[in-house]
């Protein structure tokens, strides 16, 4: 039965970028959708070529579609499984948009959303968006990421920037200029906070940073160094890599501001070096440990219990381990005749494969908050693979230099 609901966008954005042709943005570099459900988009009437191209590019980085425009419906191949059609009206004198569009089951011709959205010009994207995760949640009973956020660090000549944006790198926002370093970038699972450590004072320091207050506050500046932060599920503790008695150790530290009277509890103690630890929503953790005599990465959890390495059989070096939000896979990087590849492993099966086929020196990967996706960086480009790794995008929106870091935010 064909029902219409009006979608009423409210903007929350504080910036926003030129209305470029989205698809000019993204290039596929690897893999094929080639045996995917075949996705036709129909041109939208009343469409500049904006509207099409970013739903095209929403659905052609998701690598879980054969998507293909067309100019008319009398072109839709009777193969195509799903059609995507609609219109754009737009009112030049308040700058509202109204876009209406369908989405349709090709064989049974059945109509599965029916629904219009109404906006105002300047926040197009984020409406398309909207739209995509639409359309997406309905093919796939899954939430989409058009609407999600990434956190990146750069450096830029003598600057080191820690940088918000769209996951796609539109609608960048500095969060924080420096001349020092700023890597290790975790989010806690509400999207509101950012942990990350700088070298401001001189040696590596931790840092929470709210996104809606604006402020920080140092969570961490024991003797030494102090690096690589990871939220606990509840948010109220973190993870942190401490140098302060011996070694390089993992403690636990509140999420709060510090103070000389501030401690930290012991956690992993189990090679000389043990960081970059993350932590899952049921309260398992990962580190990498060089505890068998090179970087491999292994399995405890926050009550300490004895570690046991997942990176088995995967070569002598494996990094920077990131679950997924459901806690059922991680995603990290194995070095094999020095090529850096982007790995996931699934902690139920113990399957291991590479999701990356178009890059040597990939850099800090994490998953897309629905789990569908991984992003990672490589020669100072960031891309996307689909977790099974038949399809690899690059973003070509993100240029701030040298990248060190980009990890994908945790919410919706």
């Amino acid at each position: 039965m064909k029902h219409t609901n009006k979608l009423k966008l409210i903007a929350l954005l504080t910036c926003c970028a030129g209305l470029a042709f989205a698809d000019q943005n993204i290039e596929i570099v690897g893999g094929s959708s080639a045996g995917a459900p075949k996705l036709t988009i129909v041109n939208f009437t009343g469409d500049n070529g904006s509207v099409i191209d970013e739903i095209t590019s929403d659905f052609k980085i998701t690598g879980e579609f054969s998507v293909n425009n067309v100019v008319s419906s009398d072109a839709i191949d009777p193969t195509t499984q799903y059609v995507v059609s609609g219109s754009v009206n737009n009112d030049p004198t308040t700058g509202q948009v109204q876009v209406t569009y369908q989405l349709t089951n090709n064989t049974t011709k059945e109509v599965l959303l029916n629904q219009t959205a109404s906006f105002n010009s300047k926040f197009q994207r984020k409406a398309i968006h909207t739209i995509d995760n639409n359309i997406y949640q309905k093919l796939t009973n899954t939430p989409g990421i058009f609407n999600t956020k990434v956190a990146l660090t750069a450096k830029q000549g003598s600057k080191y920037s820690l940088v918000l944006s769209d996951f796609d790198g539109y609608n960048p926002k500095t969060l924080l200029s420096t001349n020092r370093p700023i890597t290790s970038l975790a989010w806690d699972k509400t999207g509101q906070n950012i942990s990350y450590v700088t070298y401001e004072t001189g040696k590596p320091v931790v840092y929470v940073q709210s996104l809606t207050q604006g402020s920080r506050y140092i969570v961490a500046n024991f003797n030494g160094s102090n690096s690589s932060p990871a939220f606990s599920a509840n948010g109220q503790k973190l993870a942190v890599t401490l140098s302060k008695d011996y070694g390089s150790h993992i403690y636990l530290v509140n999420n709060q501001r510090y103070n000389s009277a501030s401690q930290a509890m012991p956690l992993i103690n189990y090679g000389t070096i043990d960081t970059e630890a993350d932590i899952s929503p049921n309260g398992k953790l990962i580190f990498t440990s060089d505890h068998d005599g090179g970087p491999q990465i292994f399995m405890s959890d926050l009550n300490g219990s004895a570690p046991t390495r997942v990176t088995t059989g995967l070569g002598n070096y494996n990094t920077t381990a990131r679950f997924s939000n459901d806690g059922t896979k991680i995603t990290f990087i194995n070095r094999n005749n020095g090529v850096l590849q982007t790995y996931v492993l699934d902690l139920i099966t113990k399957s291991a494969y590479p999701v990356n086929m178009s890059a040597n020196h990939d850099l800090a990967p994490s998953f897309a908050p629905n789990d569908k996706l991984v992003m990672y960086s490589s020669d100072n480009n960031v891309y996307i693979s689909n977790t099974t790794g038949t399809v690899q995008t690059k973003l070509n929106n993100f240029k701030y230099g040298q990248i060190i870091d980009q990890r994908w935010s945790r919410s919706f």
